[in-house]
């Protein structure tokens, strides 16, 4: 093997890896669920869906800023000291004093910091990548395949324990996260520096303002709905909402690049729905390997309508186990691999021409929407708790799966609106 492939196959593990981290760090609180002090616990799952929306903005801003400046190496060089911020704050955990209590340390100041330093790391590497077939391809399933991922390990740590403290998961291990460093610390001092790839030194504005519409509008309309789950008023507007953000954050967008935020926009609600426990442990293994497979069939044959279709498909199948209720770990395993195909398919289906235009459609499933405000009746906050779990012992009722139809079906329209409205862009090369 020529060492030029052999440092083509390490980077390209590197940048799965480095991805996947940041998406993980995002996705999962940072852990302390052995320790005494509940009200640090509490404080920090009721932060997580703001440490998150955080996160969404970090990375939409930190991939236009990196793209005014025009500079691979210092999109690798951000994402470097981004992921050695998140070591160092990871190095943190570590208890303060004998008893095992933090005595001096915040943890959801601690998470906040993670959150927002992931955020980065996710814009600037999205920059970094882009303009290369595989490493951008690899770099899709790292962001998607580590969200999903975090999002199925969300279990308990004890289902026996009282109030937050259970919900809480563990975080990622040090020595995962210091050998990623290494790995990123090596290319990015042994790259050479290409040319500029832009003239141009304006900030881009259009997506930074598209990620303010669909991102606040989420975060805003979850909190709505987690506050009364039961008025069908608020189901009512909340659905309108959701779907007139995505089309008014894909319309601000050039082209046709707002189809991804369409198509995620509607996603994140019926994927936050579908039934995910109980499951066996392959069933991770395998939705990963559905979500490369869906990302490399949308990537190959794009069909944006389809993607609509899938996501509208997957909401009748959330109204359906919550009407039929069948039985439960065949409906956990199927839901976990229809999330993973129909993620990947929605993604690899509309890759847009510009890196911060993909970072903002990927951000929004960083940014907890109407589905998790409405994964458990009885919950009455939107925090990171049972509810985010997905059990089928939850009765919701229809009005959930009602709602993941409704902007699917809103989605979708706008998907064939803006493909009647808008000319296709030139197709982005296959790796």
């Amino acid at each position: 093997m020529q060492p030029s492939t052999v440092r083509c196959a390490a980077e390209t593990v590197t940048i799965f890896v480095a991805t996947s981290v940041a998406a993980l760090a995002i996705m999962l609180p940072i852990s302390f669920a052995s320790l005494a002090a509940s009200l640090h616990v509490d404080l920090l799952v009721f932060n997580v869906p703001r440490a998150m929306t955080g996160a969404a903005f970090m990375a939409v801003i930190t991939a236009a800023v990196t793209v005014a400046i025009g500079s691979v190496r210092t999109a690798r060089w951000t994402a470097l000291l981004a992921l050695l911020g998140i070591l160092v704050n990871h190095l943190a955990f570590i208890p303060d004093s004998s008893d095992g209590h933090l005595d001096s340390l915040s943890l959801p100041t601690l998470n906040f910091i993670d959150a927002l330093l992931a955020g980065v790391v996710i814009g600037a590497l999205a920059v970094a990548v882009w303009n290369e077939p595989l490493l951008r391809t690899v770099y899709l399933f790292g962001a998607l395949g580590g969200t999903i991922l975090g999002d199925l390990t969300q279990s308990p740590t004890d289902p026996d324990a009282d109030g937050f403290s259970g919900a809480v998961g563990g975080a990622l291990p040090l020595w995962f996260i210091g050998a990623t460093v290494l790995a990123l610390a090596y290319f990015a001092f042994t790259t050479a520096a290409p040319a500029r790839s832009t003239i141009e030194t304006a900030i881009p504005l259009a997506p930074v303002f598209a990620a303010v519409v669909a991102f606040t509008t989420t975060i805003v309309t979850a909190l709505a709905v987690a506050s009364d789950k039961t008025s069908t008023s608020y189901l009512i507007i909340a659905s309108i909402v959701a779907i007139a953000a995505a089309v008014a954050a894909a319309l601000i967008l050039p082209g046709r690049e707002g189809i991804l935020v369409l198509l995620m926009s509607s996603f994140s609600v019926a994927g936050s729905l579908v039934t995910t426990l109980p499951r066996s442990g392959w069933i991770d293994l395998a939705t990963l390997a559905a979500t490369a497979a869906g990302l490399l069939i949308g990537i190959r044959t794009p069909r944006p309508v389809v993607a609509a279709a899938s996501v509208l498909a997957l909401a009748c199948f959330v109204l359906a186990t919550d009407v039929f209720a069948p039985n439960a770990t065949l409906t956990a395993a199927f839901g976990c691999l229809a999330l993973g195909a129909v993620a990947g398919y929605c993604l690899g289906t509309s890759v847009p021409q510009s890196p911060t235009s993909g970072t903002v459609g990927l951000a929004i499933l960083f940014v907890p929407s109407i589905g998790v405000a409405l994964s458990d009746s009885d919950f009455g906050h939107l925090a990171y708790s049972s509810s985010w779990y997905r059990t089928a012992d939850v009765d919701r009722g229809m009005g959930p799966g009602v709602v993941a139809i409704a902007v699917a079906l809103g989605c979708a329209i706008a998907v064939l609106a803006l493909m009647r409205l808008r000319a296709a862009p030139p197709k982005i090369v296959s790796p």
